[in-house]
């Protein structure tokens, strides 16, 4: 799968499933990436997510790919499919084949590739 498929899938996803990321910059990232449903749980304490996600069955955890990142995730997802949240858990780790350790970061990354030959500086 590509990572422009990748993106495409995670987009019709998150049509009905909610997308949890760290932070502000990691929200904007995707929703310039045309991502809907995109909390952060910055300044929110974790045992309060599941009020947070009240009435949404389907949550992905996308938070950075970093030892941070990871903890965050573990404790997460242990939290959320212990309240019976379905979990779509699948992108961080392809991601990771991309190259992407910040999810802030992969708006930059797909505009990046999408560039047309030649471009960039001048020598």
């Amino acid at each position: 799968m590509s990572l422009s498929e990748l993106l495409d899938r995670l987009r019709e996803l998150s049509k009905t499933a909610v997308v949890v990321v760290e932070g502000k910059r990691d929200k904007e990232a995707l929703k310039k990436l045309g991502i809907e449903n995109v909390i952060t749980i910055a300044g929110k304490r974790l045992t309060d997510l599941a009020d947070i996600l009240e009435g949404t069955p389907q949550v992905i955890p996308l938070f950075d790919l970093d030892e941070h990142g990871e903890r965050i995730h573990k404790k997460v997802v242990a939290i959320l499919s212990s309240q019976g949240y379905i979990l779509i858990d699948e992108f961080r780790e392809k991601l990771k084949e991309y190259g992407v350790v910040y999810v802030e970061d992969l708006y930059e990354k797909v505009r990046g590739a999408k560039k047309p030959a030649g471009s960039g500086q001048a020598d």
